[in-house]
C-alpha cells in the first residue's frame, strides 16, 4: 500500500504547488506518529520519522482536538517549535494546514512557501485527499488484520498438529516454546512446571542459548525471580523493559546466564489436578506486541494446557495400570516385565543383576482366623514398612497377596536380601497375628545373573524354585531384627 500513498501525496503536492506534504499514522503501541510517506522540499525532513503523540506541536494539537487547522498570513509565523519534523525548524513558511485522517488513526500535514495559507478550492482538495487516504488507510488495516489472522490460524495449526505427534509431554512443551517464540521473534521462551505436591519449579522446555545447569536445576518457590513471583502470584506479567542495572530483575535465580533487558511476557496457568504451568518469552529487545500477538500467543498456552492435561491422564493412567492398587508396586505383569528389560539391559551391558522373591505364611490359615478389617491393618504395616526399607534402585512387584519380587540391577544381592531380612522382623512383631497366637514367617527365594542364568526364564524359574524349597524345607528360624526395626502398631 506504500506506493498508492505516495502516489496522492505526490498529486496533491503537486496540484498545491506545496513545500511538504506528509502522511502520519498513529502508532498506538508505541504512542507516536509514524510518517507513512511524504514529498517535500525540506533537507530536515527524516523518511524515518517517529514523533511522540504528545508534545509534537501541532501533530499533537490537531490529534487532541480532532479538528482541521489552518494558519495563513502572520498566524504562521515563529512556528519553527511547533513542527519539530523538521527537526532544525524551517524559514519562510507561509502557510500550513493539518487535518485529522480516519478519526484519530492519522494526520495530514500540509505547508507551503508560495503563498499566505490555502483558499477554500485548496483547502477542499486537501480535505478530499484526506478522504481517499482514510480509504486507503483502511484497506492497508484490513489486509494487515487478514494477514495477522493468517498467521495466527498458521500457529494454531502447526501446534495442534505437533501436538497430535509428539509422544511424550516434553515433546509437546519444546513444540510450544518454539512456536510462540517464533511467532512473537523473541530469543528465549521457557515452559516452567511445579507438580501439586511439588516446593519447587522445573524448567519443561526452553529455546534459546540455555545452560544445562540451568535447564536442570530445581528453582524453589521462595526464589525471588520475576518469573516464578509471576508464577506464584498466578498473573501474568508484562515488563517492556527490564533493567539490566536492577539486581531484582532476573527470571529464575540470581546471577543466571540469561540477558537481563528487553521485555519479558510470562503467562501463568495450570489447574489443582495438573500444579503450575508457566510460559515465559523474553527479548534482548523490546518486543513489539499487538492485541492480535497476544491473543494468538495465550489462546495457544491455553489449548496446550488441554493436551497437557490428556497427557498427564494418559500418562498416570497408563503407570497406575502397571501398578498393584493397594500397595503400589509394580503388579504381577509389570513387574515381569521390567525383570526382562532389566534381563536385556544387563547382558548388553554385562552388569549384574539380582532378582528374590519374598513370601509370608501360613497365609491361608491367616485369613481364616483373622477378621477382614485386622488383616487389611497388619497387610498395610506390612507393606508400609516394605516402602520404608526398600534402598533406591531397588524395583519391587506384589505378584500374589503375600508375595512380593524384589530386583536390582547393578545392585548386591545382599541389598534384597537386607530388605527380607527387615520384613521377616516387621512379621514377627505385626500386632495382629499375635493377638491370633499366629506366628508369620518370611520365605526367601533368589537368584543372580551370571551365576544363575542370562535370561529371564533361567533367573525367574531358578528363584521360584528356591522359594518352593525354603517353603518346604521345615520350620524357619525367627530372623533377629535389624539395629535400625521398629515395633509395627495398628
Amino acid at each position: 500500500m506504500m506506493p498508492t500513498f505516495q502516489s496522492v501525496v505526490n498529486w496533491l503536492s503537486n496540484v498545491l504547488d506545496a513545500y511538504t506534504v506528509a502522511f502520519f499514522v498513529l502508532d498506538p503501541l508505541k504512542s507516536s506518529f509514524k510518517l507513512v510517506t511524504c514529498q517535500s522540499l525540506s533537507k530536515h525532513l527524516q523518511r524515518t520519522l517517529s514523533l511522540p503523540k504528545d508534545g509534537s506541536g501541532i501533530l499533537s494539537q490537531v490529534h487532541k482536538v480532532g479538528h482541521t487547522v489552518h494558519l495563513g498570513k502572520v498566524e504562521v509565523e515563529g512556528l519553527a517549535g511547533s513542527l519539530p519534523f523538521y527537526r532544525e525548524g524551517e524559514q519562510g513558511i507561509k502557510g500550513l494546514l493539518a487535518t485529522p485522517v480516519a478519526g484519530d488513526q492519522g494526520l495530514l500535514y500540509v505547508d507551503t512557501k508560495r503563498h499566505w495559507g490555502f483558499n477554500d478550492k485548496q483547502q477542499k482538495w486537501i480535505h478530499e485527499t484526506a478522504r481517499i487516504l482514510e480509504q486507503l488507510l483502511d484497506h492497508s488495516h484490513r489486509l494487515q488484520e487478514r494477514e495477522s489472522f493468517s498467521r495466527i490460524l498458521t500457529l494454531w495449526h502447526d501446534l495442534t498438529e505437533a501436538w497430535e505427534k509428539t509422544r511424550s509431554r516434553t515433546e509437546a512443551a519444546q513444540a510450544l516454546v518454539q512456536g510462540c517464540a517464533d511467532y512473537v521473534r523473541a530469543d528465549y521462551a521457557f515452559l516452567v512446571t511445579r507438580g501439586c505436591s511439588d516446593n519447587a519449579y522445573r524448567i519443561a522446555a526452553a529455546v534459546g542459548k540455555v545452560s544445562q545447569r540451568l535447564l536442570q536445576s530445581a528453582v524453589g518457590r521462595e526464589t525471588k525471580g520475576l518469573v516464578i513471583e509471576a508464577l506464584e502470584a498466578g498473573k501474568d506479567v508484562f515488563i517492556p523493559a527490564l533493567n539490566p542495572e536492577s539486581s531484582d530483575h532476573y527470571l529464575f535465580v540470581s546471577g543466571e546466564p540469561l540477558p537481563h533487558q528487553g521485555s519479558l511476557w510470562v503467562l501463568c496457568g495450570g489447574s489443582a489436578e495438573l500444579g503450575s504451568l508457566g510460559l515465559a518469552l523474553l527479548g534482548k529487545k523490546r518486543l513489539t506486541l499487538t492485541q492480535d500477538d497476544k491473543i494468538a500467543v495465550q489462546k495457544s498456552f491455553k489449548i496446550f494446557e488441554a493436551f497437557y492435561e490428556r497427557w498427564h491422564y494418559r500418562e498416570s493412567y497408563a503407570e497406575w495400570a502397571c501398578r498393584d492398587g493397594a500397595s503400589g508396586f509394580l503388579n504381577p505383569w509389570s513387574f515381569a516385565a521390567q525383570v526382562k528389560e532389566a534381563v536385556h539391559a544387563a547382558v548388553q551391558n554385562s552388569d549384574p543383576l539380582a532378582l528374590l522373591m519374598l513370601q509370608y505364611e501360613p497365609w491361608q490359615y491367616a485369613q481364616a482366623v483373622i477378621p477382614p478389617s485386622e488383616l487389611d491393618v497388619w497387610e498395610k504395616g506390612f507393606m508400609e514398612s516394605l516402602k520404608m526399607h526398600v534402598a533406591p534402585g531397588i524395583v519391587v512387584g506384589r505378584l500374589a497377596q503375600n508375595r512380593y519380587g524384589l530386583l536390582t540391577l547393578g545392585g548386591d544381592l545382599r541389598d534384597l536380601l537386607a530388605v527380607a531380612k527387615n520384613a521377616s522382623w516387621v512379621c514377627q512383631r505385626l500386632p495382629g497375628p499375635k493377638k491370633k497366637k499366629l506366628a508369620l514367617k518370611t520365605f526367601v527365594g533368589a537368584s543372580q545373573m551370571p551365576q544363575d542364568g542370562v535370561t529371564f526364564d533361567d533367573l525367574w524359574m531358578t528363584a521360584c524354585h528356591r522359594l518352593f524349597e525354603a517353603l518346604h524345607s521345615g520350620p524357619k528360624q525367627s530372623a533377629q531384627p535389624p539395629p535400625s526395626a521398629g515395633k509395627i502398631s495398628n
